[in-house]
């Protein structure tokens, strides 16, 4: 009877061991699935991360080098103007300074301006320099084609030229070195800009 206890308890002892195996080696592959779940998952996870930093990578590469070539055009612009604009000075600066400097340019000026108020008469205002330059015959022969209704002043806050205005005030026309030249830059800057950079 021993030996059947004993062949029992072996046999009950074994079944309990294979139970025991078997149960551990379904606890050891439903871990490994989800070790395995868990694996892919992390996986997926950081391709989509790392998506993600390369997409923000390259819309901040384009977003950056779009700011560098609008920063760069803007400078490229600003600088062509400016060399546009150092020309036009040396040139029209210069030009309208040495003709504003010559008293028969002057007078040849004020006679065409004067012609639009030969009826009804205005101010003459002249640079103080110009008073000593210009001849007191053609001061007179322009007030006595005015019959009187001309008024001749020379004021120190012209520098160089004069302006004209009506009798009554009501506006002035201006026509000083600065004035000429800023019409003629106005005129000559695309003009040169294009001699310039157009080549």
């Amino acid at each position: 009877m021993n030996d059947q206890l004993q062949e029992l308890l072996s046999k009950v002892y074994e079944e309990g061991v294979a139970k025991a195996n078997a149960e551990a080696e379904k606890i050891l592959d439903k871990a490994k699935a989800e070790a395995e779940g868990i694996l892919q998952k992390a996986k997926a996870d950081a391709e989509a991360e790392l998506k993600a930093a390369e997409k923000q990578a390259a819309e901040l590469k384009k977003n950056t080098e779009g700011d560098l070539k609008m920063a760069s055009n803007h400078t490229l612009s600003a600088l062509k103007q400016k060399i546009t604009d150092l020309v036009l000075i040396k040139s029209a600066d210069a030009g309208a300074k040495a003709g504003f400097a010559d008293p028969k340019f002057v007078q040849d000026i004020i006679k065409a301006a004067l012609i639009a108020w030969k009826d009804t008469g205005g101010n003459l205002v002249l640079a103080k320099e110009l008073e000593a330059k210009l001849d007191e015959g053609f001061l007179s022969s322009v007030k006595q084609s005015f019959d009187g209704k001309l008024t001749v002043d020379f004021s120190p806050q012209i520098k160089a030229g004069f302006s004209i205005s009506p009798a009554d005030g009501s506006y002035k026309l201006s026509f000083s070195d600065e004035d000429f030249a800023n019409l003629f830059k106005n005129y000559l800057r695309p003009r040169t800009a294009k001699i310039l950079f157009d080549s």
